[in-house]
């Protein structure tokens, strides 16, 4: 058997009802630009550029129901708590702040209701 590269993230794709708008606010998440050419209908961050893309995308129907339509988990640095409450004034839901075993972390909810963590560096 040849050797096998390994498989990396290449799109994190949210069904949405506003996808410009949603767009927007993971624009300041990420602290990168919105793609030219956004729409209520569709969206993207990075598309040309060398990260994984971020899609927005309204579907034809009804968005799929359940709690989450994408679940992300972002490592903060040293400034993580900082970063949480910069997230928080962009529009995000702090949920809740959580401590297990060392390890912290805050949840939240994106303008639409899409649950999200940002993660405190792990304990040495």
């Amino acid at each position: 058997m040849g050797t096998r590269n390994s498989m990396k993230v290449g799109m994190y794709s949210f069904d949405c009802r506003d996808a410009a708008a949603l767009a927007e606010f993971w624009a300041g998440v990420l602290i990168r630009p919105v793609d030219a050419g956004a729409t209520a209908a569709f969206a993207t961050i990075g598309f040309e550029g060398d990260g994984p893309t971020w899609m927005f995308h309204r579907p034809a129907g009804e968005l799929p129901l359940g709690d989450n339509r994408l679940m992300l988990d972002l490592g903060g640095g040293s400034d993580w708590a900082e970063q949480a409450d910069r997230v928080e004034a962009l529009g995000a839901e702090r949920v809740s702040d959580n401590e297990q075993d060392g390890v912290r972390w805050t949840v939240f909810r994106d303008p639409e209701g899409n649950t999200f963590r940002i993660f405190a560096p792990r304990p040495e």
